[in-house]
C-alpha cells in the first residue's frame, strides 16, 4: 500500500500542496514555504509513552521537527518550528527505533510533531523500506490538504486530530493560519471515512466560550459518535507569556464545566 502512494507523495516535493498554505514551492531545490521544510525529515525525539489515549498506549511516538502552524503556546517550542533539528529519518534509523520500541512494549508507531503531514513523502519513503511495520497512528493539527490525507488512506490505522480552535479569528491570532475551521472540519469528516479517528482538544485558558463551546456543538452536530479526548493539562510554553489569556492554567472548575458540557451534548468521551 505504501509503495503505491510513494510516487504521488514525492510529486508534492516539487510543487508542495501538503498543507493549506499551498505554497507550491519546489522543496527539492531548497525553496522553503511557510513551514520551512525541504526534502528531508528529522526526528527530534522518539520515545514510548503512556500518556496518550488508553486504546493507544503504550505508543511509540516519533516527533518530527517543523510545522505548518505557529501556535504561541506550543509545548515543543523551537523543535516544532525548525525542521533542521533532530536526527535524519532513514530506513536504518527507523528500523532500529521500531525494534527498540517493541522491546519496550509499544503497540503502534505514532507520527507526531511539529506536524508530520508536511513530511508525508519522507515518512512514507522511510516506512516503505521497513518490513513488518506496527500499526500507524497519525497525530496531526489537521491543517493538511485533502490530497495529503488521501496519501494516508490505507496506510494509517488511527488518526488523532488536534482540534485546537473553535473559530477562525482565534486560529489566526494564536497560530497564524487562515480558514481554520473549514479546513480542519473538512479533514475530520474525510478521516472518519478512511480510518479510526480520535478528536482531541486541549482546553485553552480564556477560550471556553469562543473555542470550546463551538467545538462541542460542531462535533455533536456532525460526528456525535467520534471518540473525543478532552485535555485539561495546558501549560504556558513558548510565547504564551506574551498573551495575558494564554499565560495561565486551566482551573478545576473550568475543567469540570468542560466535561459537563461534553456530557450534556452526549459526546463520546474517552
Amino acid at each position: 500500500m505504501i509503495a503505491s502512494k510513494l510516487l504521488l507523495a514525492k510529486e508534492q516535493l516539487t510543487n508542495c500542496q501538503l498543507c493549506e498554505h499551498r505554497c507550491g514551492v519546489d522543496r527539492t531545490h531548497g525553496v522553503q514555504g511557510r513551514c520551512h521544510a525541504l526534502n528531508e525529515v528529522r526526528v527530534f525525539r522518539h520515545r514510548v509513552e503512556h500518556g496518550e489515549e488508553p486504546e493507544l498506549v503504550p505508543s511509540h511516538l516519533f516527533y518530527t521537527s517543523g510545522c505548518d502552524l505557529r501556535c504561541k503556546f506550543c509545548i515543543a517550542e523551537e523543535n516544532a518550528f525548525n525542521p533542521r533539528l533532530g536526527t535524519l529519518l532513514t530506513p536504518e534509523f527507523l528500523t532500529n527505533a521500531i525494534a527498540w520500541g517493541r522491546s519496550r512494549g509499544s503497540r503502534n508507531l505514532q507520527w507526531v510533531g511539529g506536524e508530520p503531514t508536511i513530511h508525508i513523502p519522507g515518512i512514507l519513503e522511510a516506512m516503505s523500506c521497513v518490513p513488518d511495520l506496527p500499526d500507524i497512528v497519525w497525530k496531526s493539527d489537521f491543517y493538511g490538504t485533502t490530497s495529503a490525507f488521501e496519501l494516508l488512506d490505507g496506510v494509517v490505522k488511527t488518526f488523532v486530530a488536534d482540534l485546537k480552535f473553535g473559530n477562525d479569528d482565534c486560529a489566526k491570532k494564536i497560530a497564524s493560519v487562515s480558514n481554520y475551521m473549514s479546513v480542519v472540519t473538512r479533514n475530520l469528516l474525510f478521516a472518519e471515512g478512511i480510518g479510526q479517528l480520535i478528536v482531541r482538544h486541549l482546553l485553552l485558558p480564556g477560550h471556553f466560550d469562543c473555542c470550546y463551546r463551538p467545538i462541542v456543538a460542531w462535533i455533536a452536530d456532525h460526528m456525535p459518535r467520534v471518540k473525543f479526548s478532552l485535555r485539561d493539562g495546558y501549560t504556558p510554553r513558548w510565547q504564551a507569556s506574551k498573551d495575558p489569556q494564554l499565560n495561565a492554567i486551566i482551573s478545576l472548575k473550568v475543567a469540570n464545566e468542560a466535561r459537563k458540557l461534553a456530557i450534556d451534548h452526549r459526546l463520546n468521551l474517552i
